[in-house]
């Protein structure tokens, strides 16, 4: 079923948000399969909607780019960025991601960087996870409004740890270094923010 003829109000912003997800890193086809899963199945949208459903996460950097903002997962035992799964209500993934961004690290007022979604990211859960068997994350690239030194990160019951990571250019760049990732660093990040560095710049000129 197209995206178009989805009949479903409530996820009428989320797939134009998943339209812009063309321009993302992944792709535009890895962004039609997003589509077609919210279309087919619009509680894909909610905690509720299956074992395979979206989540909305950021990758925040702050304003000079040259740190990321990461957070301990209770659950699962790794740093990662802030983000979760849609509440019930919840319409827009950019506005989730922002809401979970304020309560996981205590950062609000940032830019997106990109016209919409900066990577569309799956990856499979382990029991831990209970009833999530996978999780087909939406990433925003979100920039703060200050350096990281002036911009301290605030903890949460869900993030007893949180912290700004180094991620500085490799000589004149795009590539940035992920050298600086601390140990139990989730699996897929450092290829995310390899693969955001270019989009980062070509996006802030």
């Amino acid at each position: 079923m197209a995206a178009e003829a989805c009949s479903a109000p409530e996820v009428t912003t989320a797939l134009r948000e998943l339209t812009l997800a063309d321009g993302a890193v992944s792709g535009p086809a890895f962004a039609a399969e997003y589509r077609a899963l919210l279309s087919e199945n619009p509680r894909a949208l909610h905690r509720d909607g299956g074992a395979r459903h979206l989540t909305a996460s950021a990758v925040v950097i702050d304003r000079p780019g040259e740190h990321v903002a990461l957070m301990w997962h209770r659950k699962g035992r790794f740093w990662v960025q802030p983000g979760g799964h849609l509440e019930e209500g919840e319409t827009s993934l950019e506005r989730a991601a922002r809401r979970e961004v304020a309560e996981e690290i205590g950062l609000d007022g940032l830019e997106r960087i990109g016209p919409g979604p900066a990577m569309l990211h799956r990856h499979g859960l382990d029991a831990a996870f209970g009833a999530c068997a996978e999780h087909w994350d939406v990433q925003f690239l979100l920039r703060a409004p200050a350096a990281a030194e002036a911009l301290p990160l605030r903890v949460s019951e869900e993030s007893p740890e949180v912290r700004w990571v180094p991620w500085p250019l490799c000589g004149d760049g795009p590539e940035r270094s992920g050298a600086q990732l601390p140990e139990g660093t989730v699996e897929d990040l450092p290829a995310t923010l390899a693969a955001l560095a270019p989009y980062l710049a070509r996006c802030s000129v």
